[in-house]
């Protein structure tokens, strides 16, 4: 198989799909059908071909107004056959006009450049031969006489009457280009009807496929089971589901099977076959067939392709087995559906988790405002000590809140991919000092010992500092919350090999192994029970997280239920791994806050594939419907 017989292979194939579309659905016998087929083929070429020969022969005989007219009249003739076919579906009568067009344009053209002396003339002859190649009866070879024979007669008479216009220059070399051109297109439509592949018609008989051995064989197997000769032609139809596509496609005998996949993927059934022809023993594919008269328009099928060889290893047939898929189609779709159902209701709750958020800000700003000037008695003295005390816990708990709306304001800015970190050089030991200072009263009023360690030349960073700061602050005030009483809380910071190495350490409660992993997502704590012993949303970690990640670090953590825990935060000292995208995190799936669904996977070419994909589909559905 030839580069150049692959080129025609798809010329062909375009070609009947195209008169295909302009006849409209097949008619009921399958060899009417093809006769219609052929001659729409050659109405459609022959709109390409008219004017293109037309327009140079005419131009050497004619000033250019005229060759032009000439050629766009070429050129409608074809159409009003294609479009007389199309209306009628008879080629036989499609035929007649296009000869009877041919005769008066051959007269007048003879007409208009010498009448009988004209150069043109001869080429009278070449329509009882068209005539009969056409029709290959003798009735044809008659009719084409008749026309030729009217066609001399009008030119004579025309002569006769002094109407006829004198001899042009270029008539005679136009006359023998026109001559040229027929041979050659007469030429390649003959190599393009003839039978190409020389070496698989070598013997006197049609090349088809050996039968099998056990003929009821491939009736047992699941779906449309078709056996193709070389040329694609179904040979024989078996298979276990046979009479159920045939009822819905119709038959598929001969070449009705490739007349029946949708126009949008034959081509990706004629690569296939050609991959066999390549050397490929086997290929699969999914294909859309026309399902006319049934509730769906298509039935989807997952088709494979098996190659038939002689002994010489040249293709001699195809066996193909096709499976009704469409059911597995359908629920990919309605799962596609759901997801995305979810997602968009994802994308609201995170809209409006914001915008809650952000409102929140105002009135707690002028809550903890206000409670603070109470708190300093600059308006007076309080009359009872519980009203100190009152105020204090108001100011408190303003101060509490307003931590968790910031908290949920930076978590939905790194979700929505909008959360950018501003690096600056800052010593890294200044940091951790003022997180020491702001919690060292917070371990000593849970009795548990805070203390750090700075590595010999850790010196300046290059980070966001209120983010390293406030990384720093949730790990250490984590630590503390789930130490007991007489423990102790260790920072460690060391800069070794252009990375910055935060390491919190404690010997605390730990967790259980089942829960490790669970660690860091949004609203999740290792004691999520409604008895816990612990205060926190959850949402700790998981910020932690999104800024490590925006930094380009990783984030590690190991733990023992009853021995402590030791969280490793690694970020790139220079500051090159900041706002980076997409973001990647070895330890793990990037933690978003509010979650989000995953993409729904694209449509892959195997159904093992899409029946992953319904399956991961489902689990995501799960998911939003508990959320």
């Amino acid at each position: 198989m030839t580069k150049l017989d692959n080129l025609i292979d798809r010329m062909k194939l375009a070609g009947r799909q195209t008169a295909e579309s302009w006849l409209g659905s097949a008619a009921l016998d399958a060899e009417a059908h093809e006769s219609q087929l052929r001659a729409m083929t050659h109405c459609l070429s022959s709109v390409i071909l008219a004017p293109v020969i037309a327009a140079p022969v005419l131009l050497m005989a004619f000033s250019w107004p005229h060759a032009i007219a000439g050629a766009l009249a070429a050129a409608a003739m074809p159409i009003a056959a294609a479009g007389l076919l199309a209306a009628t579906g008879s080629p036989r009568l499609a035929g007649r006009a296009s000869l009877a067009a041919a005769t008066i344009t051959l007269a007048g053209l003879a007409a208009c450049s010498g009448g009988l002396a004209s150069p043109f003339l001869p080429l009278l002859v070449l329509l009882p031969l068209e005539a009969a190649m056409q029709s290959r009866r003798l009735p044809g070879l008659a009719l084409g006489l008749l026309a030729a024979v009217s066609a001399m007669l009008a030119v004579a008479a025309i002569d006769a009457a002094g109407q006829a216009l004198p001899v042009t220059g270029g008539a005679p070399a136009a006359a023998t280009l026109a001559f040229a051109f027929y041979a050659l297109v007469r030429g390649l439509v003959f190599s393009l009807e003839s039978q190409r592949p020389v070496q698989a018609v070598a013997a006197s008989e049609p090349v088809q496929p050996a039968e099998p051995r056990n003929s009821d064989f491939l009736d047992r197997l699941s779906g449309l089971v078709t056996l193709h000769n070389v040329h694609g032609d179904v040979v024989r139809v078996s298979g276990a589901d046979h009479a159920d596509f045939t009822r819905k496609i119709g038959d598929v005998s001969g070449k009705g099977f490739v007349s029946r996949i949708h126009v949008a993927d034959r081509i990706a059934f004629l690569d296939a076959i050609d991959s066999l022809r390549r050397g490929e023993d086997r290929s699969q594919l999914e294909l859309r067939f026309d399902c006319p008269g049934e509730a769906s328009q298509f039935v989807h099928a997952a088709v494979s392709l098996s190659a038939e060889r002689d002994e010489d290893g040249v293709l001699s047939g195809m066996l193909i087995q096709t499976r009704d898929i469409s059911a597995e189609v359908a629920d990919y779709f309605r799962a596609n559906a759901v997801v995305e159902e979810a997602e968009s209701a994802n994308a609201s709750k995170t809209r409006f988790l914001a915008a809650v958020s952000h409102e929140l800000r105002t009135p707690l700003n002028a809550i903890i405002g206000f409670s603070d000037i109470l708190a300093r008695e600059m308006f007076g003295k309080f009359s009872d000590e519980r009203q100190r005390e009152y105020v204090g816990l108001i100011h408190q708990s303003g101060e509490h809140l307003l931590s968790l709306v910031n908290t949920m304001l930076d978590m939905s800015k790194i979700e929505a991919g909008r959360y950018e970190v501003f690096v600056e050089a800052f010593p890294i030991g200044d940091v951790i000092d003022s997180c020491d200072a702001m919690l060292r009263l917070q371990a000593s009023n849970s009795r548990v010992t805070l203390t750090r360690r700075l590595a010999r030349g850790a010196g300046e960073v290059v980070a966001d500092r209120s983010a390293v700061q406030q990384i720093l602050i949730n790990l250490i005030g984590n630590a503390i919350k789930f130490t007991e009483p007489g423990g102790v809380v260790n920072v460690d910071a060391a800069i070794r090999d252009g990375r910055l190495q935060l390491i919190v350490s404690d010997t605390g409660i730990g967790i259980p192994a089942d829960k490790l992993a669970r660690i860091g997502e949004p609203f999740v704590q290792a004691q999520n029970e409604l008895g816990r012993h612990y205060e926190g949303t959850g949402l700790g970690l998981s910020l932690v997280k999104g800024l490590v990640d925006l930094h380009g670090g990783t984030f590690t953590i190991e733990s023992a239920e009853g021995e402590g825990t030791v969280v490793t935060i690694d970020l790139p000292a220079d500051g090159s791994g900041a706002n980076r995208q997409p973001c990647d995190n070895p330890s793990g799936t990037a933690v978003v806050f509010p979650p989000v669904l995953p993409k729904a996977a694209s449509k892959s070419a195997g159904i093992s594939a899409r029946i992953d994909a319904k399956i991961r589909n489902e689990d995501y559905a799960e998911t939003a419907r508990i959320a």
